[in-house]
């Protein structure tokens, strides 16, 4: 009689594969040892132990523990994401002084914030608070990073930023001009 004797190989096998399966992890040294494969019976093979729930898989493959693990640290993917970047407001027609309190409102750094003349013959003083932003760069609801600089571009009166001749607010500075 074969079949017994194969069945009995078979019932070993699979106590093994599963005993392979608990991680390596011893969880009750009272346990009966199971018959080695010299020795097997050729009555009936006995059943794995069923009081013994099985064991979950271990964490890794290629990892075996002797112990008990914690559960793995949490991945990148469970990490909150950075917010982000701002945007540039709209800043056409605001007075300088606005215009920094309107970018530390959206979380841009005013530290970033680089004046400029609109025209090339008018020159921006050191106290320009109340001149008027004519054009910004980057231009409104562009993302700014935190190497992006932020130029605006200013004007005495607000009716100067729609005045230009060829770049000039004085014709008569333009030299391209013939009187």
């Amino acid at each position: 009689m074969r079949t017994p004797h194969r069945l009995a190989l078979t019932a070993l096998v699979a106590v093994l594969a599963l005993a392979g399966c608990s991680g390596g992890a011893r969880t009750d040294d009272s346990a009966p040892a199971t018959a080695s494969p010299s020795s097997p019976s050729l009555s009936s093979p006995s059943p794995p132990p069923a009081s013994r729930p099985p064991a979950p898989p271990p964490p890794s493959a290629t990892t075996e523990t002797l112990t008990p693990t914690a559960p793995p640290p949490p991945t990148s993917s469970t990490t909150p994401t950075p917010p982000p970047d701002p945007v540039m407001p709209a800043l056409h027609s605001r007075t300088y002084k606005q215009a920094r309190a309107e970018l530390a409102r959206a979380g841009v750094s005013t530290a970033r914030l680089k004046p400029g003349a609109q025209h090339k013959d008018v020159t921006v003083p050191r106290d320009h608070d109340g001149w008027y932003i004519c054009d910004t760069s980057p231009r409104p609801g562009a993302p700014v990073t935190a190497a992006t600089t932020v130029t605006v571009r200013l004007a005495r009166d607000f009716s100067d930023c729609t005045t230009s001749f060829n770049g000039y607010l004085h014709q008569e500075n333009d030299p391209a001009h013939t009187p």
